[in-house]
This record gives C-alpha cells, sequence and structure tokens, in this order.
C-alpha cells in the first residue's frame, strides 16, 4: 500500500508576510521602504532615509538641510519612480526633514573585503581543460574570473 504523501508545509510568501505585517499599510510602507534602497541613486541613499508615511505623504530623513533642499526640488522625479515601483498610491507627496538616518542593512556580501583572484595556473586541471573547449574569448576569460576569485574565497573561509 502506497504511502500517503504529507500535506506540504510551504506557505506563500504574502500570507507569511500578513503575518509580519498584519496591516495592510504596514505591508505598503514595508515595500516603499525597500523601494528606496533600490530606486534611489546611492548619493542619495547615503544622506536621505524614509522613516513613516502619515497620510499620503512619505516623511524621509536627509543629514543637512542643503539636502532636504536639493531633494526637494528632485521631489517630482523621486515620486514618480515611486510610483513606477510601488504603484498602489499610498504616497501622494514626499516631505523631507532634517533627522536622525535609519541604519541600512547591509547584505554580507557587500561587508567582505574584495578577494584577490588566484593566478589560472592554480586552477585544477579539470576546469582548465573545459575553460580550453570555450571558443568565445570573452566569455572564457569572464567564466576564469569567476572560478579565480571563487576558487580564492573558499581558500580564504577555510585559513
Amino acid at each position: 500500500m502506497p504511502r500517503r504523501r504529507k500535506k506540504s508545509l510551504l506557505e506563500p510568501i504574502g500570507k507569511l508576510l500578513e503575518r509580519v505585517y498584519p496591516a495592510p499599510q504596514q505591508l505598503e510602507e514595508a515595500r516603499v521602504f525597500s523601494w528606496w534602497g533600490r530606486a534611489v541613486p546611492p548619493r542619495i541613499v547615503a544622506h536621505a532615509r524614509p522613516v513613516r508615511i502619515v497620510h499620503g505623504t512619505l516623511i524621509v530623513h536627509v543629514s543637512s538641510s542643503v539636502w532636504a533642499q536639493e531633494l526637494h526640488y528632485l521631489s517630482g522625479d523621486l515620486l514618480e519612480r515611486l510610483h513606477s515601483h510601488a504603484p498602489q498610491g499610498l504616497v501622494k507627496r514626499i516631505r523631507f526633514r532634517v533627522g536622525p538616518l535609519p541604519e541600512l542593512r547591509k547584505s554580507p556580501a557587500r561587508d567582505e573585503p574584495p578577494t584577490e583572484p588566484l593566478h589560472l595556473a592554480s586552477l585544477p586541471d579539470e576546469l582548465g581543460r573545459a575553460l580550453s573547449r570555450v571558443h568565445d574569448d570573452e566569455l572564457r576569460e569572464a567564466i576564469t574570473r569567476a572560478a579565480t576569485t571563487s576558487l580564492a574565497r573558499q581558500r580564504t573561509k577555510r585559513s
């Protein structure tokens, strides 16, 4: 007699997010805040971060009054970018205020120091043979760079 398969314990990501952000507005706010780091140029992210949404107005803390003034002039463009990423229309206006900037979460990959690639001669023999069969020079060089960097990282982690 075949065994019955247990029902999967996997849940859709939307259901999990609803538990973390129970109110629909909180979920939309989280989307808007995550948009900021991806859609705004890094030079702006370094000096301006969203802190809350009040009655359709996104409140963004900036590091100085100079940044507040400059971003005020760019607010139309920033609002347009926001609507292209988060089209629900939660944000109608953006206001900039001088205030403390919330910490950014950094991904571990960015925190690692750059790794010096290994020399081509130190690649495993089978990888060298496989690379010799790649006829596109640019592709072969890209694969070689990726392989030497990856192997160098593995070696430094073991050390």
